[in-house]
C-alpha cells in the first residue's frame, strides 16, 4: 500500500463512515460470540490500530501488519503487542488465539489460502476468523489499484477459500447493500486507467451530515444481517470456525 494511505487512514479512522460501519459491523459480531474470558484476538492486518483498539475493550489484542508505518501509528494509539509479519507466516503458536480479525488483508495477498490456512493453525479448536474482503470484479477500480488488491470477491468465492483451507462457514453475506447501485455506476461511468504510483484511495467527502447519515444506514443493515444475509453489496463479510 502507499505509505501516503497509511496516514490517511490514520486521520480517517475514527469519524470516517467507510472505517466507523466497518468496526462496529465486526464488534456487533465478535460481541454476540460466545467467548472466554479475556479472549485472544489476532487482528492480522491491522493497518493503524483504531479496530485493534476497540477490540481491546474485549480480550487482549495481538497486533500484526507487514508495515512497521502501520505498527508506529498502532504505537500511537497506545497499542503494544505489536508484530510484524505477513498473514502467510505468522509467529505465533498453533491453537493460540480464539478469534482472528482478518479486515480487508486477503485481496491484498498473492497466495490468500495460505494466509487462512496459517489463521487456521494459530486458532483454538472452535475458534473463529471474522474476515472482510472488497466483493465483486466489476466494482474494480482506481481505489483498488491505490490499495494493491489483487482482487475482489463474491461471497461464494470467499466461502469456498474458507472451506478448501478447513474452515466451517457460520455466517456470510454482503456488506454496504444500499450503497452497491450507487458504486456500479460510479465505477461503470468514471472508470479510467491508472498507473499504481499514480493511484488514489477513493475517500469522497461527503460532509458530516451525510457521513453520519451512512453510518446510521449501516447500522440498519448490521441488524438485518443478524437475522438474514444480504444478497449483493460492495464489501463480503465471513464468520468461520475451525472445526472442533
Amino acid at each position: 500500500m502507499n505509505p501516503a494511505e497509511y496516514d490517511r487512514m490514520y486521520n480517517l479512522e475514527d469519524r470516517y463512515w467507510w472505517f466507523v460501519s466497518r468496526r462496529e459491523l465486526v464488534l456487533d459480531i465478535v460481541r454476540r460470540l460466545s467467548l472466554p474470558h479475556d479472549p485472544v484476538i489476532v487482528d492480522v492486518g491491522c493497518g493503524t490500530g483504531a479496530t485493534a483498539a476497540a477490540l481491546s475493550k474485549i480480550g487482549s489484542v495481538v497486533c500484526v501488519d507487514v508495515s512497521p508505518l502501520a505498527l508506529d501509528y498502532c504505537r500511537q494509539r497506545g497499542l503494544g503487542n505489536l508484530l510484524e509479519a505477513r498473514a502467510e507466516y505468522l509467529p505465533l503458536e498453533p491453537g493460540s488465539a480464539d478469534i482472528v480479525v482478518a479486515l480487508d488483508i486477503l485481496e491484498h495477498l498473492e497466495d490468500d489460502s495460505a494466509a487462512l490456512k496459517e489463521i487456521l493453525r494459530v486458532l483454538k479448536p472452535g475458534g473463529r476468523i471474522v474476515a472482510t474482503v472488497p466483493a465483486c470484479r466489476i466494482l474494480w477500480s482506481e481505489h483498488d489499484v491505490a490499495l494493491a488488491h489483487k482482487r475482489r470477491y463474491t461471497a461464494g468465492q470467499l466461502s469456498q477459500k474458507m472451506r478448501q483451507a478447513g474452515f466451517r462457514v457460520d455466517t456470510l453475506s454482503y456488506v454496504l447493500f444500499l450503497l452497491f447501485p450507487l458504486a456500479f455506476l460510479q465505477r461503470i461511468f468514471c472508470r479510467k486507467p491508472v498507473s499504481s504510483d499514480a493511484a488514489q484511495a477513493q475517500v469522497p467527502d461527503f460532509g458530516s451530515a451525510v457521513n453520519k447519515l451512512l453510518i446510521k444506514l449501516q447500522r440498519a443493515e448490521t441488524a438485518v444481517m443478524r437475522h438474514i444475509p444480504l444478497p449483493w453489496g460492495v464489501s463480503v463479510v465471513c464468520v468461520a470456525r475451525k472445526p472442533e
